[in-house]
């Protein structure tokens, strides 16, 4: 009864898996999650200030350049000159809201 050939016969490939890059057996530890969403709270938020202050500064000087073409342009001329103004702001307004809306 005895036999020499094996139980089990499977063709198995061996692989060698490589370690991850940069572990090199070390063990790092990764940052807790609630540290991170700390972080990007207080950094939205910032964010969300300057943008405050940009927009506050974008009116100002809207109501800025009007002045200044009813002050420097001739009376005969602001009409023409405000409507490229606007034109002009309507087209640099639709041109951030596209590349707002693009992002991934």
């Amino acid at each position: 009864m005895t036999d020499t050939t094996p139980l089990q016969t499977t063709d198995e490939k061996q692989y060698y898996i490589p370690p991850k890059a940069g572990s090199q057996g070390k063990d790092e530890k990764l940052p807790d999650i609630r540290d991170i969403r700390k972080e990007n709270d207080w950094l939205g938020l910032a964010y969300m200030i300057v943008a405050f202050f940009v927009l506050i500064a974008a009116f100002q000087l809207y109501f800025l350049l009007q002045d200044l073409i009813r002050t420097w342009i001739s009376d005969q001329f602001v009409p023409l000159f405000s409507a490229c103004y606007y034109l002009a702001v309507i087209i640099v307004g639709i041109w951030l809201i596209r590349g707002y809306v693009r992002r991934p």
